[in-house]
């Protein structure tokens, strides 16, 4: 009998779900409390794996999910956050944005010495993946070993048979030549049943995701104090799953996923240094590696840092995947 004046109290969902709401109140003097629970539908669910490659709107632009995969559950909730996706076996990726292809580009940073010494021409299959579906997925983390990692130690041999990761708390895939991160690269697709396909990063995937996370955090490529450096403090958990406190000044390679992300990536900056598809005029060194690693200093080698390589298998490089459909 009693008149209750309604209220309405906006609540956003962007996911199928059901909700749970506590009404409290007071009604005739007696204190009220209510559970209304709503199931929500309406949503193509991005959470399951895609039967084909499958547009997803966000409040800041589209992303292109790949047949077989989904969007995974700690993935932010618009693209500037970082849209993360995964396979069956939870590799993960994070989609970067590209308005036309004139934004797919290299990029001269702080420290690089002559940019006249690198080179990279645009390959075909990049370019129409880019230009079709207006982005491109680099790995979360840099490339992991998951028999190192299951072993709970560190690699410390050129052994490539090892598999392919691209999680969190891994062990970082170093010791492997520019030549095997390529084929490693390129064969993860195929191993894992991919239609998408994946390749060693390129100069232009590695400087367009740059400006991708410079859109949140202005100095990364020219000063990234979240990676693992010399100078730099931060927790993090061991291969052995021992908490630890890495102190500055200090130098010690950490599992993949130890340090401050930006935009969902993990470590372009530190850990390891990492291979790309980029050359250098440099008759010894013909290779281009980027980002520094835990040995560095965070000033002098930052995730945009350039230098140059023999190609050979060492300690303190490793490398990532992009991924294009």
């Amino acid at each position: 009998g009693t008149t209750v004046v309604d209220k309405t109290i906006p609540y956003a969902v962007t996911k199928n779900g059901t909700y749970t709401f506590t009404v409290t109140g007071t009604v005739n003097g007696k204190s009220y409390t209510k559970n209304v629970s709503v199931t929500v539908n309406q949503f193509k669910d991005v959470y399951e794996y895609m039967q084909t490659n499958t547009k997803v709107t966000y409040s800041d632009g589209d992303v292109w999910v790949p047949e077989g995969f989904r969007i995974s559950t700690d993935s932010a909730e618009n693209v500037q956050g970082g849209i993360v996706i995964e396979d069956k076996d939870l590799n993960q990726f994070v989609w970067v944005p590209v308005a036309t292809i004139a934004d797919y580009k290299r990029t001269w940073y702080k420290g690089n010495g002559s940019f006249s010494k690198y080179s990279e021409n645009l390959s075909n299959d990049e370019k129409t993946s880019v230009t079709d579906y207006k982005g491109f997925y680099i790995g979360r983390y840099e490339s992991g070993d998951k028999e190192s990692t299951e072993a709970k130690t560190l690699r410390s041999s050129n052994d490539v048979t090892k598999t392919v990761t691209i999680k969190a708390n891994q062990a970082p895939y170093n010791y492997a030549t520019r030549t095997q991160a390529i084929s490693l690269a390129e064969g993860f697709s195929t191993k894992q049943g991919y239609k998408a396909k994946t390749k060693l990063v390129s100069s232009y995937v590695w400087d367009t995701t740059i400006a991708f996370l410079q859109k949140v955090n202005s100095d990364y490529g020219s000063s990234p104090e979240e990676g693992n450096y010399t100078d730099t403090k931060f927790s993090y958990t061991d291969i052995t799953g021992t908490s630890q406190t890495k102190a500055n000044p200090s130098s010690v390679l950490v599992p993949t996923g130890q340090t401050t992300p930006v935009c969902n990536i993990y470590d372009m900056g530190g850990n390891v240094w990492e291979w790309t598809t980029e050359s250098c005029s440099d008759t010894d060194y013909p290779y281009a590696g980027r980002g520094g690693f835990y040995n560095n200093n965070f000033a002098n080698f930052p995730a945009g840092m350039r230098d140059f390589f023999s190609g050979n298998a060492l300690d303190g490089i490793g490398f990532r995947l992009a991924l294009f459909m």
